[in-house]
């Protein structure tokens, strides 16, 4: 059940903020339309450190498993996330720094990128580390200021009436099934890609060495007993992919 909703904006001060706009007109006000009990703040930043002195305050405000969004409205590229003063911050920093929040609200942080290409995010993804969030949702291309808000509009009124990020979307989609917005469930992301990836080395070659590369790639420790005695290889995909869930993703 989504709990809180935080916007953090970096735009030019010539351009249109749209996340102010997108947090008074439309956050705030279904609140209190629909009279709920969800934390709602706005944060705009200038620069690189007070993008990071941001997260820093949002990480204490974040002590229990209540679903938190994280709305992030600024310019993108295919590498980095770019603020007002032009300072930019890699892609693989930013998971860096939800690291710590996601830890903390126990894997119920979900990523709204308000920026153009925000979706290559997922492409820097680190599977040694931790779970940065939960879910992100993002375009692949340039986000016009227009579809920024004509889509968040929809897309926060229908979350804020389920209270379900999940199903806010599949309602907006219906409405909006033009929209760029893509919203990835990181598990089931995952799975799909570390199922074909493990199948194919199974396929491949029977006596593949499948401790000696995924220990390593997924930072787990296989159990060589145990995958030597898993007959099928659905049932050695599970054991992998089990390994790594519990220690990918915080709990």
């Amino acid at each position: 059940m989504i709990k809180r909703i935080f916007i953090i904006e970096s735009i030019p001060a010539d351009e249109k903020l749209t996340g102010k706009e997108l947090y008074y007109d439309i956050i705030v006000r279904y609140i209190k339309f629909f009279n709920l009990e969800i934390q709602s703040e706005y944060y705009f930043v200038n620069s690189t450190k007070e993008f990071l002195e941001t997260l820093n305050i949002l990480q204490k405000k974040i002590s229990d498993e209540y679903e938190t969004i994280l709305h992030i409205e600024a310019h993108g590229g295919n590498e980095e996330i770019q603020f007002s003063n032009l300072e930019t911050l890699k892609w693989t920093d930013l998971e860096n720094c939800l690291i710590e929040i996601n830890k903390l609200s126990k894997n119920n942080l979900h990523l709204n990128l308000a920026t153009c290409y925000g979706m290559h995010v997922a492409e820097k993804i680190s599977l040694i580390k931790t779970a940065p969030y939960k879910s992100f949702t993002s375009a692949l291309k340039e986000l016009s200021p227009l579809e920024i808000i004509n889509d968040n509009s929809i897309l926060y009124e229908e979350i804020i009436k389920t209270q379900n990020i999940f199903q806010g979307y599949i309602n907006f989609i219906q409405k909006q099934k033009l929209t760029q917005l893509r919203i990835k469930d990181t598990k089931t992301a995952l799975e799909y890609i570390l199922t074909s990836q493990i199948m194919l080395f199974i396929n491949s070659s029977p006596n593949f060495d499948l401790k000696s590369f995924f220990d390593q790639y997924l930072k787990i420790q296989i159990d060589k007993k145990i995958l030597l005695n898993i007959k099928t290889p659905k049932e050695k995909i599970e054991y992998i992919l089990n390994l790594f869930y519990e220690r990918y993703f915080p709990k």
